[in-house]
């Protein structure tokens, strides 16, 4: 590592009360501004259609541009920004407590060591190494932990044809062994601007923050086919499995190629003889069942009969 790499490579600890100059402060203000909303944000009901693509997609999900301000660290003088922020380009490396971020060959790798952390302190990460990455940690149900569950961005698309990934260090490890670390990875150089999800482990209790059908390989009811059954056969299979349920209660459109959720029917008794169209991972031991009361010609949750991954 040369002395550039060095100075830019900080800690948390490293930078408390270390901004003795104007060059510093607003050195530091423009590491630690919010970033502006860029559109509606992502929140764990994605499109069923959507949710599937990107299952088939590759590990790089959505091509980002590459080029960006540099951004390093600060050290006590503001003498150092200069340098930093020269010809060279942004800092290599980055570590807080809460994420650790390296330049390997031409990609940023991420890893995450605290996935409770607050967000702040991942962005914090990103912004170091010159990349607008807003990263949020999220619950998931199994079979996304440590997957991109959403994602917003702007920007060009990147010379070298990359994006946002994610992976695990060591590469490979099976996640929750010990060791074994999530990471996100990002092509250097960008200069667009990214908002993205990273599925984590959830804690008792805590509700799942993605859309995922619980009848999928991994999930609570994995081989088991609900849609298109009444409440009651489902509910059998449920209490056999030792699980709880919730309803959904969803309105069918006029061709039953979709569906609506109005929250003034949530309160509405759901009868065994009501039709089961998706059952959802909720939290740990939970499944959602989206329901209507009438038979429909077709599944509307996703335009015709449902398939489920194997």
């Amino acid at each position: 590592m040369n002395e550039l790499q060095h100075l830019a490579r900080v800690r948390d600890e490293d930078l408390t009360g270390q901004a003795s100059g104007a060059g510093a402060r607003a050195l530091l203000a423009s590491i630690t501004s919010e970033e502006p909303a860029a559109g509606p944000a992502v929140g764990p009901a994605v499109e069923p259609i959507a949710e599937r693509a990107r299952r088939r997609s590759s590990r790089w999900r959505v091509r980002l541009a590459v080029g960006g301000v540099a951004v390093a660290g600060l050290a006590a003088a503001a003498v150092i920004a200069p340098a930093v922020l020269g010809p060279r380009g942004p800092a290599s490396s980055y570590a807080n407590s809460a994420i650790d971020i390296e330049l390997r060959g031409d990609t940023y790798v991420a890893t995450i060591k605290d996935p409770l952390a607050d967000h702040a302190k991942y962005t914090e990460g990103f912004k170091a190494v010159g990349l607008n990455v807003n990263l949020e940690v999220v619950p998931v149900s199994p079979t996304q932990v440590g997957q991109l569950t959403g994602m917003r961005l702007s920007g060009r698309l990147a010379p070298n044809g990359q994006s946002i990934g994610n992976g695990t260090t060591p590469e490979g490890c099976r996640l929750g062994s010990e060791g074994c670390a999530m990471t996100v990875e990002v092509a250097r150089g960008w200069t667009g601007w990214a908002s993205v999800q990273l599925g984590r482990a959830a804690r008792p209790g805590e509700k799942y923050q993605n859309w995922r059908s619980a009848m999928q390989k991994g999930e609570m009811l994995e081989g088991y086919r609900a849609d298109g059954k009444t409440v009651g056969e489902v509910m059998t299979e449920v209490r056999r499995r030792g699980l709880k349920a919730v309803f959904q209660i969803i309105t069918p459109a006029p061709d039953n190629g979709g569906y609506g959720v109005d929250p003034k029917r949530q309160s509405a008794e759901v009868g065994d003889d009501w039709m089961v169209w998706e059952v959802q991972s909720e939290e740990a031991g939970v499944v959602r069942l989206m329901v209507t009361k009438e038979r429909l010609p077709k599944n509307p949750v996703y335009g015709d009969t449902k398939i489920v991954d194997e």
